[in-house]
């Protein structure tokens, strides 16, 4: 009998460059935000402890960093009227 082998096939993944975008951080009176290098956005308090949540999203928007417009728990929740 006549053995058959398959070809293997050695294709090495090809890693590509994340898109870097300058971004200075930002200080103010009481935060400060900064850019993580995966190009999401940090706010940390002058005392060293980080914000998040809708607080998070709060002073991202009124900084001017992020655009549009953000549905909450709370907006998600649709009540359809009884039958």
């Amino acid at each position: 009998m006549a053995k058959t082998t398959a070809k293997k096939t050695t294709e090495t993944k090809v890693k590509r460059a994340k898109p870097t975008t300058v971004f200075a951080p930002m200080n103010f009176q009481d935060h400060t935000i900064t850019q993580k290098r995966n190009g999401r956005f940090t706010v940390v308090t002058k005392s060293g402890s980080p914000v998040n949540g809708s607080a998070k999203e709060t002073l991202l928007l009124s900084a001017k960093v992020l655009k549009g417009s953000f549905k909450t728990k709370t907006e998600a929740v649709v009540e359809t009227p009884a039958t």
